[in-house]
């Protein structure tokens, strides 16, 4: 840089900071320097980079009150306080030089309502890249926050974990009144089957919710490994609900029979009552003992998969999937014909199956749109993550999960002003649309008669009833109930079913999913349940033959950036034994 491109303005060339000496000295120290005046910068970037850091690490914030080509001008974010900076380009050139700087704020720590501004991610790549050039590989986590990161819990954490069961579920009732809890040992004190469900949970079902409780079971991966059972519920603006948790050594017919046992102690069996879930024999045997009224569904994305594994039919997939759907019994026979003509095999397995048990309009009781047991896998989706962690810590991420969802669905319907849910709304803004050109002729003040689409529809207004099918199953107006609505002059929430509304909605999240209030080394509990002991379940060999990785061939190495691995020796981080890592591990411990 020229002499003359920077004449006339005061600075220190020895203090220029270019990009490459401000990313080493702010990588090497952890004490970030506050900024003076004449201070120059390389660009504006690195300049907006230094106050970012210097704002994160003196916990303040501050606002961009003027930022263009030549001026850059910020101040804190409390008016009150003195604090601010204003940096102008040099004429001719990129860099930026601090020509006012007030370094000393005046505003309380105490009117803070957060720690600080946090640098930008741009800036966190800005420190690090240099450590990574030339290197294929990215940062981890432990290098951005400058801690290690250890997601392995220690035997000992483990084996502590189970330990804790009593004492951990007895404040979980103590901080969220109704919640229903309880755990199972066998002859020895080792664990064999846990149950939890939230009393905010319970009651939101009870009271304001479809009746369809969808279930499922995933395996964990800590040392001891086990399963986690699901029982979730949707509310009426179609989010997960989930109402219990189950931790069990493996899913049989006893295991899900205890599960559903403890289930029935906060949900009534009653033939409004209906379950969803996969095709699994356990589950089902289990329903017919616990619950010999409620009503059992079995998943449609299931039966698909086996049609297509066992029969190789993926032609007819979507035909079945079109007979599942149909919302009246003549459509239905009509479809699932033609599928049994195609293939009087699988035409066979379906009927076995049980029609009454996929079809939705053959099915006895209220399923609604809830054709899958994709609630419940995608709960487990969101704890896929934890699965690995002991099961205190997996208990109470659970509970984090549920305090977090609950608040933020809270706050979500605060804002929403309308008299049926976000999602309900928008169904019937799309069915407003297509039936626009319907003709309705008057039967009774409440009945009348739909022409105009495939069918002509009977539409009765009082009992919510449609003959094609769609209201009377779903409780939300149909083209055709929409139609004749507006003909005599309904609104439209008039006729939607109560379990839609938006009071509904927030009747069932006006609790909050509590955490405990006290630490855990301030625990109290009553004797009884401080001389409890929970010993960790018996691990046994796995049955069936160990996956076993092919050889490497040729290619492979070729392909592969870092050729062959088979020299590096590796441990399994469950058993610390060689040949085989955690998600083939077998071995008892």
């Amino acid at each position: 840089m020229k002499q003359d491109e920077v004449e006339g303005d005061d600075y220190d060339a020895g203090k220029i900071n270019s990009e490459k000496e401000n990313r080493e000295k702010l990588a090497k120290s952890q004490v970030v320097e506050l900024v003076k005046t004449g201070d120059l910068f390389l660009n504006k970037t690195v300049l907006k980079a230094r106050f970012e850091l210097c704002a994160m690490k003196h916990n303040f914030h501050y606002t961009v009150t003027n930022s263009n080509k030549s001026v850059w001008c910020i101040r804190c974010a409390d008016k009150v306080c003195f604090w601010g900076a204003r940096a102008e380009c040099l004429k001719g050139s990129t860099y930026f030089i601090i020509k006012k700087y007030v370094g000393v704020h005046s505003c309380a720590p105490s009117n803070k309502t957060s720690a600080g501004k946090t640098a930008s991610a741009k800036t966190i790549g800005s420190l690090l890249m240099h450590k990574y050039e030339g290197i294929k590989e990215g940062p981890k986590a432990k290098d951005i926050h400058g801690i290690p990161v250890n997601m392995q819990s220690t035997l000992l954490e483990v084996l502590e974990s189970y330990g804790k069961i009593p004492k951990y579920l007895h404040m979980l009732r103590e901080a969220n009144p109704g919640t229903h809890s309880s755990y199972k040992t066998d002859v020895d004190g080792r664990f064999r089957y846990l149950f939890i469900a939230f009393g905010q949970s319970i009651r939101g079902f009870n009271t304001v919710m479809r009746r369809v409780i969808v279930v499922d079971g995933t395996f964990l991966k800590s040392k001891f490994k086990g399963v986690l059972l699901v029982a979730t519920a949707i509310d009426g603006n179609s989010n997960l609900y989930p109402i219990a948790f189950g931790i069990v050594d493996s899913e049989n017919e006893q295991s899900w029979e205890w599960f559903m046992r403890q289930l029935k102690v906060v949900v009534a069996d009653d033939n409004g009552l209906a379950f969803i879930s996969d095709r699994q024999v356990s589950i089902a045997k289990a329903l017919e003992k616990v619950y010999p009224l409620a009503r059992h569904g079995i998943c449609i994305h299931h039966l698909l998969n086996n049609v297509i594994s066992y029969f190789k039919g993926k032609g007819l997939a979507r035909l079945i999937s079109k007979a599942s759907k149909t919302y009246r019994v003549v459509d239905f026979k009509k479809t699932f014909s033609h599928v049994c003509n195609i293939s009087p095999a699988i035409g066979n397995y379906l009927i076995e199956a049980d029609v009454k048990k996929w079809a939705r309009c053959q099915f006895h009781g209220y399923r609604y749109d809830i054709r899958t047991n994709n609630p419940a896998e995608s709960i487990n989706f969101a704890l896929h993550s934890l699965r690995e962690f002991p099961v205190i810590p997996l208990l109470d991420s659970i509970r984090e999960m549920l305090t977090r969802w609950f608040f933020k669905r809270k706050k979500l319907i605060s804002k929403h002003t309308h008299r049926l849910t976000i999602d309900v709304e928008e169904k019937i803004d799309k069915r407003i649309g297509k039936g626009k050109t319907f003709r309705v002729y008057h039967v009774t003040d409440s009945q009348l008669l739909v022409k105009g689409d495939k069918i002509d529809c009977f539409v009765d207004l009082d009992k919510r009833t449609c003959s094609c099918g769609k209201y009377d199953l779903l409780k939300i107006p149909c083209r055709h109930a929409i139609k004749a609505g507006f003909f005599v002059g309904r609104e439209l929430y008039t006729l939607t079913d109560f379990l839609y509304t938006t009071g509904a909605w927030r009747e069932a999240y006006q609790e909050s999913i509590n955490p405990f209030s006290v630490p855990e080394d301030g625990w109290s509990v009553p004797q009884v349940v401080e001389n409890s002991e929970v010993l960790p379940p018996e691990t046994r060999r796995s049955l069936g033959r160990n996956r076993k990785r092919r050889y490497e061939a040729v290619e492979d190495k070729i392909r592969s950036p870092q050729g062959s691995q088979g020299g590096q020796s590796r441990k399994c981080s469950r058993c610390g034994l060689g040949g085989h890592n955690r998600a083939t591990c077998k071995m008892p411990i």
